[in-house]
């Protein structure tokens, strides 16, 4: 397996910023939630971050600031009073606005999220869906009625059960009032297969054919690509190329890798064979697409 181009974070590479309590929840393993306020990490937060991607979720609540986010193969303007909530996997990269960066964020793991829910009420339902992120510009009101549970989160996150709570509201503010986002799960076996393609592409492992994906759910091909059918109206094939086109526009924005490499990295068995490939799904060669993006990221 190729070393992943793309710098990927574990959730321990950041520290709390207030010590958990002492006794069995602090050390328990699925417990995994921290928050920062912006403006405490003002100092050390940097104004452009490079294309990395994070084993967890990242919520933000924006007050003041913003910037310009790179999200996969999709560009987000983050404006004052607004949410953006950032899935893991997603590669991300931004570019902050000069002047003062305030709010709250958290990372978490959906463990801590889902920590005694029924399987409908979880993240993969709640959150159901191909999006790599969730982005809302709130109203002020609606600002006005989250500002206080981000603040909670943020003072009460030693005290896991009381961040859990608080973290919950939030979510459900935000699907409240994003309308794009689906009310219903998608199958487990659906979910289970857009995840694995996203865990293969991002440790260069990928494979362009339905074969190794079916086998691992223990699946066919066919039932598979019923399955997808089904939910998405799309087949698995068709979710398959989605992805791996996805991830052939973020390493050609964000790496400096030549194309022949990328290629081999993404399954295709030369360049040629990839440029043909990407030009019937984007309309552009590899190139052509790069040269539009160079020195925008």
């Amino acid at each position: 397996m190729e070393k992943p181009l793309i710098p990927t974070f574990d959730f321990n590479a950041y520290p709390r910023a207030v010590a958990p309590a002492p006794g069995p929840a602090a050390t328990e393993p699925l417990e995994q939630v921290v928050a920062y306020r912006r403006e405490d990490r003002f100092a050390s937060c940097r104004r452009h971050m490079e294309q990395h991607r994070r084993h967890f979720y990242k919520l933000s609540l924006v007050e003041q600031g913003g910037g310009t986010f790179f999200l996969n193969d999709e560009v987000v303007e983050v404006a004052p009073q607004s949410i953006l909530l950032v899935k893991p996997g997603t590669a991300l990269s931004w570019h902050l606005h000069a002047g003062p960066q305030t709010g709250v964020y958290a990372f978490f793991s959906a463990d801590f999220y889902n920590a005694g829910l029924l399987p409908g009420y979880q993240l993969h339902a709640a959150l159901a869906g191909n999006a790599p992120y969730v982005y809302h510009a709130c109203t002020p009101a609606e600002y006005a009625t989250v500002r206080p549970s981000a603040e909670q989160l943020w003072a009460q996150q030693h005290h896991l059960e009381k961040a859990r709570l608080y973290l919950r509201l939030l979510l459900a503010d935000l699907r409240q009032w994003d309308a794009p986002l689906p009310s219903g799960s998608l199958p487990a076996p659906v979910q289970q297969f857009l995840s694995l393609i996203e865990t293969r592409l991002a440790a260069a492992a990928p494979a362009l054919t339905l074969d190794p994906y079916a086998e691992a759910l223990h699946l066919t091909p066919k039932h598979l690509s019923a399955l997808c059918r089904q939910a998405t109206g799309k087949s698995a094939t068709d979710l398959l190329k989605e992805k791996v086109t996805t991830e052939a526009k973020v390493l050609l924005t964000g790496t400096a890798l030549p194309i022949s490499e990328l290629s081999y990295r993404l399954g295709f068995y030369d360049v040629a064979h990839f440029s043909r490939w990407f030009k019937r799904a984007v309309g552009q060669t590899p190139s052509a697409y790069r040269a539009q993006f160079t020195g925008y990221k």
